[in-house]
């Protein structure tokens, strides 16, 4: 049983942890240091830090941005409608509607998150307006705002310990020795007649690689669409991170058809079964593949004379058809794991 002070630590020591305690260092930094200046409201200052506090350090710039952006436009705005007509339903009306006008002009976001930039901006703006809006109170709101948004950008940066673009560098490469220790186990596996269940358990291990390989793409996309609101993404990087991400979800692919191959053919359905003769060249060609992928310089043709052996034992057209289909699936994993090692052209399925 484990220790409970042991999931405490843990706990303490958790990415949600981390983000609570920055956020509330955050929030009453920014309260603390509104008071103790003259020209601005701790209020502001407060709510804004603590709405615009975020776990990566691209969303906190981008949020920071918006909350100050909505807070200056909005102050302007509501004196000229203040000075105007007076306060009243109609100023909050049209704050919400110049919100959505300027997120959309300004295309601070993808049109999908448009609408929830605009309601970011209009809650700001209506955050500055207040009550008994008068030139002193705006400034004094449009400060505290400001204040709040660079606390929770400062508490933002140490909210992940370390940068977004190595932790994804590190979990790629994670991938690529995963998918190389599973490509050596069906080597492997595939000498000494596997059963149905262990074909089976391949390819659901091959299916959660490329859920991997997936969930690193989502946060390689978020990495890029942010890329200008924080100096800490390097666009060298992003490169280097997109051939390696085009690569392993390439890899990871043909490592699900080529498992679903193999669980077909030993499971009794109208799929042929490989022929034994068959079994020992892919099992080499696997594991050449396995070890390409391991390899500091990955090259992009292995194991030809393997894979003509494994075709050439075929004794029907179905067989020929499953096993050339393995060995051109093997022979693109190695194509990848060159591409993403940066020598050949962006892997592509």
């Amino acid at each position: 049983m484990r220790n409970p002070e042991g999931r405490w630590w843990s706990a303490l020591r958790s990415a949600y942890a981390r983000l609570a305690v920055l956020t509330a260092v955050a929030t009453v930094a920014a309260y603390l240091i509104a008071g103790a200046l003259p020209f601005a409201d701790p209020v502001p200052a407060a709510i804004t830090a603590l709405v615009t506090m975020r776990a990566a350090f691209h969303h906190a710039a981008k949020e920071g941005a918006v909350q100050t952006l909505g807070a200056l436009v909005g102050a302007a705005i509501a004196l000229a409608l203040v000075w105007l007509i007076g306060t009243g339903p109609i100023v909050l009306a049209v704050l919400v509607l110049t919100a959505f006008g300027l997120a959309r002009l300004l295309r601070i976001a993808s049109p999908e998150q448009t609408p929830f930039v605009a309601m970011a901006i209009a809650v700001t703006m209506i955050l500055v307006v207040g009550t008994h809006l008068t030139t002193e109170l705006a400034i004094e709101r449009f400060m505290g705002v400001v204040i709040g948004a660079l606390c929770a950008l400062g508490a933002s940066y140490f909210a992940t310990p370390t940068k977004h673009t190595r932790l994804l560098r590190e979990d790629l490469h994670a991938l690529n020795v995963d998918l190389a220790e599973l490509l050596a186990e069906i080597g492997a596996g595939l000498r000494s007649d596997p059963d149905a269940a262990t074909a089976r358990s391949w390819f659901t291990r091959a299916t959660a690689l490329r859920n991997r390989s997936l969930g690193a793409e989502a946060r390689l996309a978020d990495l890029t669409a942010h890329a200008r609101w924080s100096p800490r993404i390097d666009p060298a990087d992003l490169q280097q991170l997109t051939r390696s991400a085009d690569a392993v979800r390439v890899m990871s692919t043909r490592v699900i058809t080529i498992t679903s191959d193999l669980a077909a053919s030993i499971a009794d359905t109208p799929v042929p079964p490989i022929p034994p003769a068959a079994r020992s060249p892919l099992a080499d060609l696997l594991t050449m593949a396995a070890d390409n992928i391991a390899a500091d310089d990955p090259t992009g043709q292995v194991g030809t004379t393997a894979a003509s052996e494994a075709v050439r034992q075929a004794e029907q057209t179905a067989q020929i058809a499953l096993i050339g289909g393995i060995v051109a699936d093997i022979q693109r994993i190695n194509r990848a794991s060159a591409e993403g090692a940066g020598s050949g052209p962006q892997a592509s399925d």
